[in-house]
Formats: C-alpha cells, sequence, structure tokens
C-alpha cells in the first residue's frame, strides 16, 4: 500500500483518529509520518529518558534475550515477560499511547447471552414459583401456560 499523504513510498505507519465521533484511518510512509508527527513513540521516549529521570541500565535484558533498544528500534515487545522486566520505561509509553493504562477494549466473550436484568429475573423467579404450585395442585394446564412463559422469559434473556 503506498502512502496516503505522497503516494509515492510504501505506507509503514498506520493512523487511526476520531474526529466528532467520525473514525478516519489512513497510512502514510515514515517520512510524511514524521512530517505530520505521527513517529515512533518508542524511539522518542528512547530519546527522551533523561527528561523522564530514567537512565537505561547497560544492556538490561528480558528472559527471551529482547534489550530496551530493540523495542525502541521495533516498536515491540518479545514477549510477556518484557512488560515486566521494562515496566518503568514501557508505561509512559503505553500511558502516552492509549491515554491509559488500564484496558478499556472490548470483554471477552463479547457475543455471549447478555445476563438477564434484574426485572427479568424477578419474572422468572415469580414464573417458577407459580409452575411449582400449579404442579403441586395438579393443574397441569395452568402449569403448561406458565411453562411457556418461563422459557419466553428465558429466550429473551439469553
Amino acid at each position: 500500500m503506498k502512502c496516503q499523504a505522497c503516494g509515492k513510498h510504501p505506507a509503514v505507519t498506520h493512523v487511526k483518529t476520531i474526529t466528532n465521533g467520525e473514525l478516519a484511518e489512513f497510512s502514510l510512509c515514515a517520512e510524511c509520518a514524521r512530517r505530520l508527527g505521527y513517529g515512533n513513540l518508542f524511539a522518542e521516549l528512547g530519546r527522551g529518558l533523561g527528561i523522564l529521570g530514567l537512565q537505561p541500565e547497560a544492556e538490561e535484558r528480558c528472559r527471551c534475550g529482547t534489550v530496551w533498544e530493540d523495542i525502541v528500534r521495533t516498536g515491540r515487545v518479545g514477549c510477556p515477560e518484557c512488560y515486566r522486566t521494562f515496566y518503568d520505561r514501557l508505561l509512559p509509553v503505553v500511558q502516552r499511547i492509549h491515554g491509559s493504562v488500564r484496558h478499556r477494549g472490548k470483554v471477552p466473550g463479547g457475543n455471549l447471552p447478555r445476563p438477564a436484568a434484574p426485572a427479568e429475573k424477578g419474572m422468572l423467579l415469580v414464573k417458577r414459583q407459580q409452575l411449582r404450585e400449579a404442579i403441586d395442585a395438579e393443574k397441569f394446564e395452568d402449569a403448561a401456560v406458565l411453562r411457556d412463559e418461563i422459557r419466553a422469559l428465558e429466550g429473551k434473556t439469553e
């Protein structure tokens, strides 16, 4: 894919912005990304460690063999343990990129049935109690109606 700004070089940076609720996506080459202020945040942080009061230790390595310079150069960590090893240096970057260090994205299982609303749960409890009473009183036609109502409510909550 070519850079959408200059149309000459291959795109290496993909930017998503939300302005007035509208999502805009575009792809830029390294030169246009730098010119427009979308540089490598890891590289910027790597150069600005002194400003943050963090001095990199000489060749601190993660168990996977990754050093901080690898992360700065590639913009990628080597393994989950890298987040612990380079925590003090990664935290400001993650905070700057995402605006927070807490995950606020999708929750696993987002397509699972939603839990029943409190009113629906209460209605289910009442209907189930009425069903038990109808069965105990041997009012089987009433019980069949209640059974169908319970199934309909359960289908609504799933």
